[in-house]
């Protein structure tokens, strides 16, 4: 099985940085990963600290989203105030950790769908996901979690991405 890794801001209830008043939107993206090869700890450890900075960061930003990793390629969803979520992207486009960053689709939301997220392996073939928390140790298996149809569309697309499919290959 290759690696796959999904890693899903966690905010916890209302976004604590956020104005409900804020208009939400949804952005996606890829990358191609400048972490190290996928059998290196260096990876996990870059994924930990990815994990540990992603939920301090945006749980004071009120941004919520997932994160796939899928050999050498990320595809990630925001959601959040449309201002800040703008302007993370703009800060993640410069982070060394990836390059051929790509924007899929942004728009309008009336709801988030990744509020509550942890990290997760994407299973393969419809085998439940395994949340991962990230630990002093780098990462560890946490408990599963359901996920909504509509949460499966957004995975599948950023799936996709990571794949090929959406990333012109």
């Amino acid at each position: 099985m290759r690696d796959k890794t999904i890693s899903l801001a966690k905010a916890g209830g209302p976004p604590g940085g956020a104005p409900q008043s804020a208009s939400l939107i949804r952005l996606i993206y890829s990358s191609h990963s400048n972490l190290p090869g996928r059998r290196v700890a260096g990876q996990q450890a870059g994924l930990a600290d990815i994990l540990r900075v992603a939920r301090t960061n945006n749980a004071a930003l009120g941004v919520t989203g997932a994160l796939v990793l899928y050999d050498d390629f990320f595809a990630q969803v925001l959601e959040g105030p449309g201002a800040v979520v703008t302007q993370l992207f703009s800060t993640i486009k410069a982070d060394a950790r990836h390059d051929r960053v790509a924007l899929d689709q942004s728009g309008p939301i009336e709801a988030r769908l990744f509020g509550q997220w942890a990290m997760a392996i994407v299973a393969e073939d419809h085998e439940p996901d395994m949340p991962l928390v990230a630990t002093t140790g780098g990462l560890s298996q946490g408990a599963p979690w359901r996920v909504t149809s509509d949460q499966e569309k957004v995975l599948t697309r950023l799936r996709d991405l990571t794949r090929g499919y959406g990333r012109g290959s």
